[in-house]
């Protein structure tokens, strides 16, 4: 074999080479992006949040919505997992409220699809990362932002966050645009913190709603 012609079949080696490890990469990354999401928590975790609201109004005799008035009797809302089978979360949740009364409902969450039913929906899947949509089975196409470190008593933790922009329009104060910032633990997929602010035009009203967790078995939070 002449040398010209090793050397041509030195460098087809390398390039065939060459794209397998390529494929490989390829392969690996979609892999990799396109697996099932499953959640973070465990059957027995809890998690309890502060729920407040805000209100405001230039309109003239402007009376503050009902639904952000009881908002404000909110003690604490405590979420329990109580089942766990593949994507899907069951949850109990309970409201307790400032005059010692409470109120259970079961939640029912899916990670991979977005899909929910009851009361609390904002679980995700455990260990997203930035870019990394939320629910790849489900069609909402949300993805995270960003993911940031926070210092709690027990230690550093990984949260992810997104931001939403919407619109729609309210059976009692017409068209609105609305926030939203979503800070969910990356470990477990729960959510930190939720800020919600809406702009009522027709009403000259803006509303804030504002979750915040404050106790968990999993952590110290504070």
């Amino acid at each position: 074999m002449s040398k010209k012609r090793s050397r041509g079949v030195y460098f087809l080696v390398i390039l065939v080479f060459t794209i397998l490890i390529l494929t490989v990469i390829i392969l690996t990354y979609s892999g990799t992006k396109n697996l099932t999401r499953l959640p973070g928590v465990s059957v027995g975790d809890t998690f309890t949040y502060d729920v407040s609201s805000f209100w405001s109004s230039s309109a003239a005799n402007a009376v503050a919505p009902q639904g952000l008035l009881e908002i404000n009797q909110t003690e604490s809302f405590r979420v329990t997992i109580t089942t766990i089978s593949g994507p899907m979360v069951t949850t109990l949740d309970t409201w307790v409220f400032k005059n010692g009364t409470e109120y259970n409902s079961t939640g029912l969450v899916n990670v991979e699809t977005g899909y929910n039913s009851g009361g609390f929906w904002p679980v995700v899947a455990a260990n997203l990362g930035k870019d990394d949509l939320l629910h790849p089975a489900g069609q909402n196409g949300i993805t995270v932002n960003e993911t940031i470190t926070r210092e709690y008593p027990s230690g550093a933790r990984e949260i992810n966050h997104f931001k939403l922009n919407y619109q729609g329009n309210d059976e009692n104060f017409g068209y609105f645009i609305a926030e939203s910032d979503y800070y969910f633990d990356r470990a477990t997929g729960m959510l930190v913190e939720l800020y919600d602010r809406s702009t009522f035009l027709g009403a000259n009203m803006q509303s804030a709603i504002l979750w915040k967790l404050k106790a968990s078995n999993v952590w110290v939070v504070s």
